[in-house]
């Protein structure tokens, strides 16, 4: 509604480029003089106010990024100067055609009515179509996952002995249908605990279930026939680490462990020791009384390898990295005027260069705050290697950096087209990164493989090496990906420099033509 022509109460006018307007009013009654009225009954503070109130529809977000707010300004200063020179008359000027403001659903806005209510459906069904398809992107990585919670694979430890009591109790209890579908259990016979915890600390596992020795039924059995006491804790066992993932663990691995020893005890308590005290003599029954064992079921021991003890943890490896993203952003936005100021004084490859290593610096700095907030939290970042510090701000620099060339790139190809568009590619980047990041990979759809290419998977990987001392087996493919997204956005940065420049130049002779012709065409009137 800023194309809009305005008359103000000395007949002066505001008007706006575009001639299209014309056809917004079917007819153009005498436009009502408020501004004469508020002078005559309010004085001087009355017209401030009717002045300062008509400023509302003249500098809207739109005129002012356009710069017709700017032309039209320049305008009314030219006019009122030279009203100062001939005396407040119009010598040579004829008097310009301007319609009036009128309420939005008053007659003579019928046409302005159709046009309005056009855009926005046309706007509104965009909109709602990005919904639904990028927020999708979220939605869809969590859907049907209980039915993929079986790639999560933990493993079982059993006795060899395929008639030992406690390891056919377990695997009894893993096939209760409470349990099953819990995760994917994958039994294996005896292995020594050293053996099992390495499985699970090179995340060959999720976690596991195991057997406290090879022959641990043979000696349960023997402490009822013979009275003895023994640990029942150390009998079965079950390790898994909840730094590998958060989430994960925590959602998944953990209940389901839970859960079976559940289900495990439960078959003890009503099948295994019945059972062994029913085939207890007299005297060994009479034996047995008082005993601790009787009481003192096995149940499951559950140690967390690798436990995450602090919660403001969830805060670099989590949140944290989704405003890493848009942080990257914004610093694009703060040197926009910089840029176009130091460009004037730059050769055309100088420039260029100065783009790419001004990113560079950029990102370096702002992640070194990043890792500052992070220290003054009394975040401990010496956990895996003694100069954690410089190692976590290194991390922060290359995802920054991998993030913020991706958003620059993509702002000097959406600007000069169609501006919005660079908040459509945020939230989509934002999405596309943290659907399959916070949650393993395995328990989404297949497609969701390609989060192992993105930055923020790669550098969430990263920290949890650096601040939890996770399994260090994958970190060249981590630093791999991030110095590949950061050469490869540094590769099409002049590219996407050179696009702007020629669309933008491209754009503005077309606006200049359409002035001009616009000129014409009133001259032509006149």
């Amino acid at each position: 509604m800023s194309n809009l022509k305005e008359q103000d109460t000395n007949g002066m006018t505001l008007e706006n480029s575009s001639d299209s307007v014309k056809d917004v009013h079917p007819y153009e009654p005498e436009p009502i003089q408020d501004s004469d009225v508020e002078e005559q009954g309010s004085g001087h503070h009355g017209s401030r106010a009717s002045d300062l109130l008509r400023t509302v529809t003249q500098y809207t977000e739109y005129s002012v990024a356009s710069g017709g707010a700017a032309a039209e300004e320049a305008e009314k200063e030219q006019e009122e100067s030279d009203e100062k020179k001939t005396g407040g008359a119009h010598i040579g000027k004829p008097e310009k055609n301007v319609p009036g403001r009128y309420g939005f659903w008053s007659k003579p806005n019928g046409t302005l009515r159709k046009i309005f209510f056009k855009q926005w459906t046309i706007i509104i069904v965009i909109l709602s179509a990005y919904v639904l398809g990028v927020f999708s992107i979220y939605w869809g990585s969590m859907y049907q996952r209980p039915g993929r919670l079986v790639n999560l694979k933990v493993l079982v430890v059993v006795e060899d002995d395929q008639s030992a009591i406690l390891s056919n109790a377990l695997l009894e209890a893993l096939e209760n249908p409470a349990v099953k579908s819990m995760v994917g259990w994958t039994v294996k016979d005896y292995m020594p605990e050293d053996q099992v915890k390495q499985l699970i600390n090179t995340e060959k596992y999720w976690g596991s279930i195991y057997v406290g020795g090879p022959n641990v039924s043979t000696e349960l059995v023997s402490a009822f026939q013979e009275s003895k006491n023994i640990n029942t804790s150390d009998l079965m066992k079950s390790y898994y680490e909840t730094a590998r993932d958060l989430m994960g663990v925590s959602l998944y691995i953990k209940p389901a462990l839970i859960q079976a020893g559940s289900v495990y005890n439960e078959i003890l308590q009503q099948s295994v020791y019945p059972g062994l005290i029913s085939n207890l003599s007299s005297s060994q029954f009479s034996a047995m009384k008082g005993s601790p064992i009787l009481t003192n079921i096995p149940d499951i021991q559950y140690t967390d390898g690798n436990p995450v003890t602090s919660p403001v943890l969830l805060a670099p490896l989590q949140v944290g990295l989704i405003y890493m993203i848009i942080l990257s952003f914004f610093q694009i936005l703060w040197f926009v005027k910089l840029n176009g100021d130091v460009a004037k004084y730059l050769k055309p490859i100088n420039y260029i260069v100065y783009r790419m290593v001004l990113e560079q610096v950029n990102c370096l700095l702002l992640s070194l705050a990043y890792t500052l907030l992070n220290r003054a939290f009394q975040i401990d970042m010496n956990r895996t290697w003694s100069g954690g510090f410089g190692v976590m701000w290194m991390i922060s620099y290359l995802i920054m950096a991998a993030c913020g060339g991706a958003n620059e790139n993509i702002f000097l190809l959406t600007g000069p087209i169609l501006p919005p568009l660079v908040g459509f590619w945020i939230l989509f980047f934002v999405v596309l990164n943290v659907s399959a990041t916070f949650s393993p990979v395995e328990v989404c759809p297949e497609v969701f493989k390609f989060t192992y290419a993105l930055p923020i998977k790669n550098g969430y990987e990263l920290m949890k090496i650096t601040l939890l001392d996770t399994y260090k087996g994958h970190l060249g493919r981590y630093f791999g990906v991030l110095v590949a997204w950061v050469v490869l956005n540094n590769i099409l940065m002049p590219f996407c420099l050179i696009f702007f420049a020629s669309m933008t130049k491209k754009k503005i002779r077309q606006q200049e033509q359409a002035r001009r012709a616009a000129e014409a065409a009133k001259k032509n009137v006149d």
